[in-house]
């Protein structure tokens, strides 16, 4: 008499969190370990101890923001994927910054959502980025649509691409009204760095003041809200065939 063999449990995929704590973090893991799948094998907001919790781990996903203590997520992620290649890196960013996706995309990251999707959301990427494609949010396809479609001579890209990617970040806070002061709370570092930062900026860009790097950041800004306009009305018009590259 023939038995019925135990069907094969896939092993529980460990997932590292880095991301700042608080409600949403709580919320976060609660979702994902809700899904037997998964088990939260660590979770920081420190750049440095997520390196630590990686090479200890070796996650098989890595739920990342882009703004860490002491610590710059594309730089992480780049870290990241010279220790594991294998893991899939999600980042989840408070930033609708097309030119930061495409850079996560480029330094490894295989997901790309906005801090304000739906906690759910997160299981459909990790599901995504585990069958190996890659995977951006509705709320985030959006922005790149209206960024990437347009032609990149047009878009001023080429002349931020001096830019590191840390300095990219500053920059295009600068142009949303942040100051010193305010950048370096929002991306955890001296008020002295982000100087530095700013130094090297108008250096790159060939300005020769903190008044003429505002005026450009917020230029940029203006000629990317209104390029998004342009092509939502052109979308509302009727379907148009949009390439993508990543």
């Amino acid at each position: 008499m023939r038995t019925k063999s135990a069907p094969i449990r896939s092993p529980i995929k460990r997932v590292l969190m880095v991301c700042d704590s608080g409600l949403t973090a709580l919320a976060l893991a609660l979702v994902i370990e809700e899904d037997r799948r998964f088990r939260i094998c660590g979770q920081t907001s420190d750049g440095s101890l997520a390196r630590e919790l990686f090479a200890r781990q070796q996650p098989a996903i890595v739920l990342l923001g882009l703004t860490t203590h002491r610590w710059d997520g594309i730089s992480l992620i780049k870290d990241f994927r010279k220790n594991q290649r294998a893991t899939a890196i999600i980042v989840i960013s408070p930033y609708e910054d097309v030119l930061l996706l495409r850079r996560a995309f480029r330094a490894g990251a295989r997901a790309y959502l906005a801090d304000s999707d739906d906690a759910y959301e997160i299981l459909t990427a990790i599901d995504e980025v585990s069958a190996g494609r890659l995977y951006v949010s509705s709320s985030m396809l959006q922005c790149l649509l209206r960024n990437v479609a347009i032609d990149a001579a047009n878009s001023g890209k080429f002349e931020l691409n001096a830019l590191s990617d840390r300095e990219l970040q500053v920059f295009s806070l600068i142009g949303r009204g942040f100051g010193a002061s305010k950048l370096a709370m929002q991306l955890h570092l001296s008020v002295k760095t982000v100087e530095t930062h700013q130094s090297h900026i108008k250096e790159k860009l060939g300005l020769g003041s903190a008044a003429e790097l505002s005026e450009k950041a917020s230029r940029w800004l203006a000629q990317a809200a209104r390029r998004n306009l342009q092509l939502g009305k052109k979308l509302a018009r009727g379907p148009s065939r949009l390439r993508l590259q990543i």
